[in-house]
């Protein structure tokens, strides 16, 4: 699951092994860090600063390249075999943000070769590369050193989100022993978090294994810190994996006072066949909870309706709910039990006055050749309107990524935006953001986005419960030419913490989303550029469909904010 960009895609205290960007703040214009920083968000790889950088040992510099990523990788191979060990610290960081499938074997060889393997993990992790995952999991055995533990986790987090590894296919990998750092220690969050990424767990971990870890857990939430709490939810996700056998652990969970292990609950439930669950999400679906919790029971009755016909009906009946969040939740359903109906609500809803529904039936459009035809038609009709746009990059998601690229802001810009916050008036109420300094450029962008009125009206299009709550949806042509920015990566997406979505490196231009969520498969993969600084619960509330009313910047802290 990914916070993607979205037009018409459906996705946005480890902190990344490798550390974020070298002196996120610009303060003089002419410093060495001011220059490469600009260097590196034109990625200007040619610019004679970063040789001069090098010269003066700034190796930093090296992660930096990596950050511009293609050809300028190649300029870090002769560090990452060099004597001096900084500068291999510095192009192992590089090399991570390289992503470079090209520079696997060299990163093997050093990961094996080395003592330094807790450096080396990330970026094994980040670029794959034939036996990678074998030699994080050979990190974690024996005594290993917190920190190697800590960095193997992670890399291994980053090799097997995105992969579907099944468990039993990593040769080495003691998934008893990760049960066991789940429940007693400082990486139960991060051995939580393998777990719930890789698939076919009950294969390498029983059912009897797995209950007392997680009925340990239920049965003292209220003394959990948040990032055990974190640890919790997650193995109550990795509860679908085993079926109706997790039923009395699912119930004790939906019972839980903590929110987010009630709705990983009744998310989890969409996973299970048995008619107790079942009329759990009936009578949510029908209206008993809070909006989040009808959405989850929708889609899990979805989810059920391939192996249970007579819940298809009840999904026709959902598609004409008066909540949008769950007539849409329930179209994406019967698009894939019955399209002909589908595709007939879809079509109404394209050419209708909601823009959200609208932008929801492009995505249900896709499911399916006729729907695809439908889609075809609209955006030949209707070439020069936002939705005619968003039918063709339904039907082509490259176009998506044709965005010509904002120019680097001078140093003058980013600073007379430092210590300024984004406010976000919502139809659920405000909500503040303070910048991270992390990524300064990102930064600049959103809240001149801001300033010139350019969020105002837009969707809360994506909001997944204990995921993210995502913006930047609108149905304003002036918007499509606000221009790329790049990728500054760097920080962790906890809870609270505002990333840029993207559909692909560099592609990131005024959609944004807020962690609800601690997770650890987004650290650097996406932009973090700000932290809600109040009214998180606000930000639970919201829902899809929501707007920002108004957005504004105002000098940090406001009144308004505090």
């Amino acid at each position: 699951m990914k916070p993607v960009k979205i037009i018409t895609v459906f996705l946005l205290s480890t902190t990344m092994a490798f550390g974020a960007v070298a002196d996120n703040t610009v303060n003089e214009k002419n410093s060495f860090t001011a220059q490469l920083l600009a260097a590196t968000d034109a990625r200007d790889a040619e610019n004679p600063v970063f040789g001069e950088a090098l010269k003066a040992g700034k190796f930093e510099a090296l992660e930096m390249l990596g950050q511009i990523g293609g050809e300028a990788c190649q300029r870090l191979v002769s560090y990452l075999r060099g004597e001096n060990v900084q500068a291999r610290m510095w192009a192992a960081r590089g090399a991570a943000y390289c992503r470079d499938n090209a520079l696997a074997p060299l990163l093997m060889e050093q990961i094996l070769a080395t003592d330094e393997k807790a450096q080396w993990a990330a970026a094994v992790g980040f670029s794959g590369g034939e036996g990678n995952k074998q030699a994080l999991a050979a990190l974690l055995n024996g005594d290993s050193p917190a920190g190697q533990i800590n960095a193997a986790l992670f890399a291994l987090v980053q090799s097997v989100a995105y992969d579907s590894t099944k468990a039993a296919d990593i040769e080495g990998l003691d998934a008893q022993r990760l049960l066991k750092m789940v429940a007693d220690g400082p990486a139960s969050y991060a051995a939580a978090y393998v777990l719930a990424r890789l698939q076919a767990v009950p294969d390498v971990v029983t059912v009897a294994a797995f209950e007392v870890v997680l009925a340990d857990q239920l049965t003292q939430l209220d003394e959990l810190d948040a990032t055990q709490l974190e640890a919790a939810r997650l193995m109550t996700r990795l509860a679908r994996e085993y079926g109706d056998k997790s039923l009395p652990l699912l119930l004790a969970a939906y019972e839980s006072n903590q929110v987010a292990i009630r709705r990983e609950a009744i998310r989890s439930m969409g996973w299970l066949t048995d008619t107790t669950t079942k009329s759990i999400l009936l009578g949510l679906a029908n209206g008993e909870g809070e909006a989040a919790s009808r959405h989850l029971a929708v889609d899990g009755l979805g989810r059920r309706s391939a192996n249970d016909p007579a819940l298809v009906g009840l999904l026709e009946q959902y598609v004409s709910d008066d909540d949008r969040w769950v007539a849409t939740t329930a179209l994406r359903w019967l698009g894939q039990r019955d399209p002909v109906a589908a595709n007939e609500v879809a079509a109404s809803w394209l050419s209708g006055s909601d823009y959200y529904m609208a932008f929801q039936a492009l995505i249900a459009l896709t499911g399916s050749d006729e729907g695809k035809a439908i889609l075809q038609t609209y955006a030949d009709a209707n070439p020069e309107t936002v939705r005619g746009f968003e039918a063709a990059v339904a039907l082509d998601p490259s176009l998506e990524a044709i965005t010509k690229p904002r120019k680097t802001a001078s140093a003058a810009l980013l600073a007379s935006y430092r210590g300024r916050e984004l406010v976000l008036e919502t139809t659920r109420g405000k909500v503040c953001i303070s910048m991270t300094g992390d990524a300064p450029y990102a930064a600049t962008s959103f809240l001149q986005l801001a300033d010139v009125g350019k969020m105002d009206g837009m969707l809360w299009h994506r909001v997944i419960p204990n995921f993210v709550s995502q913006a930047g949806q609108i149905e304003n042509k002036e918007i499509a030419n606000w221009g790329s920015i790049r990728e500054e990566w760097g920080g962790e997406h906890r809870i609270g913490t505002v990333g840029v979505a993207t559909a692909g490196r560099d592609t990131g231009t005024t959609q944004f989303f807020i962690n609800t969520g601690y997770n650890m498969h987004l650290d650097g993969r996406y932009t973090v550029f700000g932290r809600v600084t109040s009214s998180m619960d606000i930000v639970y509330a919201l829902e899809e469909g929501d707007v920002i009313v108004k957005a504004s910047t105002a000098k940090a802290p406001t009144a308004a904010c505090e």
